[in-house]
């Protein structure tokens, strides 16, 4: 599941990146400070299936953004806690280099996923990804899904 995820993401295959969460998900880029110190304040926020779908949408059809493209580098995935429910919460270290159009590449961003994890049909999916930046800041626009 998390590797198809980032490949999804790397692939260009963002129709995709709805499918692997709940209807009812929530997704959050968010910085380490405002994680640490609970502030719900972040970059992009999402909390249904329905908002990332509009996202994709809109990253298709109406935002104009300089072509770029990502590649992440995960870690290995580290089990948290299973609940009674079946919950899994888990966490994945990641790095993201974004690559331009003209072939320059920079660190993009780098962090966890801080995910909670449900199975549907024996299918997992997110009920909730939180990405958590180790910085703050965005040197650009977030298009794309980390």
């Amino acid at each position: 599941m998390m590797v198809e995820y980032v490949h999804a993401i790397d692939e260009g295959e963002y129709e995709r990146w709805p499918t692997f969460f709940t209807e009812d998900a929530v997704y959050q880029v968010t910085g380490r400070d405002n994680h640490a110190r609970g502030w719900v304040a972040g970059m992009m926020l999402c909390d249904n299936r329905d908002m990332m779908l509009d996202r994709i949408y809109t990253l298709r059809q109406v935002n104009l953004w300089e072509p770029h493209t990502y590649r992440h580098v995960i870690g290995p995935t580290q089990i948290l806690a299973l609940d009674a429910t079946g919950v899994v919460t888990a966490q994945t270290n990641y790095l993201c280099v974004r690559t331009m159009h003209d072939g320059e590449q920079k660190l993009f961003s780098t962090g966890r996923y801080l995910d909670r994890i449900v199975f549907e049909a024996d299918v997992p999916r997110f009920r909730e990804r939180l990405v958590i930046s180790d910085s703050n800041r965005i040197d650009t626009l977030l298009v794309i899904p980390i």
